[in-house]
Order: structure tokens, then sequence, then C-alpha cells
């Protein structure tokens, strides 16, 4: 969980005299959990609403271009530390009636998946392509470790594969669970594939409202 992350970091930390340095990068580190533990706390309040049945949905249009980019930026940091390769495709300009909150939630916790999960030096590539009947994007990275048979549990509420138990802190199971019940509650559909050690694909589907 984030709170074991910060507290091994901080015991680490504390084990022994350290220069100024070390105790910033651990004070850094910390940072970078708690922003991952916001993520996880906002992640669950969406899910009791959800089951309490209190998520209401509004419709506007959505430039769903500027919305991607604007939710890569708090990630670009983290990309470049890993060394990553991101390929854009993205048309100009790409609008959908939807709800533009549940979107950012569903295209953030997409995105931030990637981030983390494409293997160090590894590439990520972004679509989106816009038509009459709606939009889909799409977002696939390199490097993944999750086996074909596991797939239909990526959508289970806190169940995380090899790779997200070796990171604490940073993932708890909870990002694909919300985007599965937030595409559905906008009539739309979200498919994941993987090919261990080569791609992991995460495809929304989300239709244009009805005349």
């Amino acid at each position: 969980t984030p709170l074991a992350g910060v507290r091994s970091t901080l015991e680490v930390a504390l084990s022994r005299d350290r220069e100024p340095e070390a105790y910033r990068n651990a004070m850094q580190d910390c940072l970078g959990i708690s922003d991952h533990m916001q993520r996880m706390v906002e992640n669950l309040l969406h899910l009791a609403r959800v089951d309490a049945n209190q998520l209401e949905v509004a419709t506007e249009g959505v430039d769903m271009t500027a919305l991607i980019r604007e939710c890569w930026k708090p990630l670009a940091g983290q990309a470049e530390q890993r060394h990553l390769h991101v390929q854009w495709r993205l048309p100009e300009p790409c609008t959908v009636m939807s709800d533009s909150g549940k979107l950012r939630l569903i295209v953030q916790n997409i995105l931030s998946n990637a981030a983390t999960y494409a293997d160090t030096g590894g590439w990520i590539r972004v679509d989106a392509v816009c038509h009459d009947q709606g939009v889909e994007f799409t977002v696939t990275n390199s490097g993944s470790t999750v086996a074909e048979q596991d797939v239909p549990r990526v959508f289970d509420r806190f169940w995380r594969g090899d790779a997200a138990r070796q990171s604490p802190g940073r993932h708890c199971g909870l990002g694909l669970s919300l985007c599965k019940v937030l595409v559905e509650r906008l009539n739309g559909s979200i498919e994941v594939t993987s090919s261990p050690g080569e791609t992991f694909k995460v495809t929304v589907r989300l239709p244009a409202p009805k005349a």
C-alpha cells in the first residue's frame, strides 16, 4: 500500500546518519508516493459513490486531444526518468460529448498505469480516433508482465500483477476497476489485451450521444 511505501522509505532514511541529499531524495520519494496515495483515495471515493448509486453523469463537449495531453503533464517527469519513448497519434480537434470529469479520471488512470508498468527504456503509444459513432482511445505500452489468462482480472478491485506487487506504494489495483465502472456509466466499453513480454493495451470506446 502507499502507506507501507512511505513507512519503508522513512525507515531506511532514518536507519543511519546520511548526507542532506539522501534525506532530500527520501522526501521526494515520499512526495511521489503521497501523490499516488491521493489518487488511490479519490478512486476509492468514486467507487463508493458508484456503489451507493450517487454518481451523476453530465454531458458537455470535451476536447479529447487537449484532455489527454493535460492528463499526461504530471506523468511526463516519471516517463523521462524511466527513459520511456512516447508516441502520440492524436487528431486535431477531437471533440466528444461526454462527462469531462469522469473522462479525466479514466484517462489519468490509464496513462498512469502505462507510465508505471512499461519496461524501463521502453515505449508508450497514445492513440485517439474520432468518428460519427463516437471516439476510440487507446494506450499501448511495451514490456507487459500480465499473463493472458490474468487479463480478465485486471478489472478486479485490488488485484495486482507481479510487477505491481514489486512496486509498493505506487498502485493498489483500483485504477482499471474504476475505469471500467466509469466507462460503462458513460455507455462505453473498455478492453484490455496483453502479450506477455511484449505489449499491454487498453482500449476505450465511447459512443456519440443519440440525437
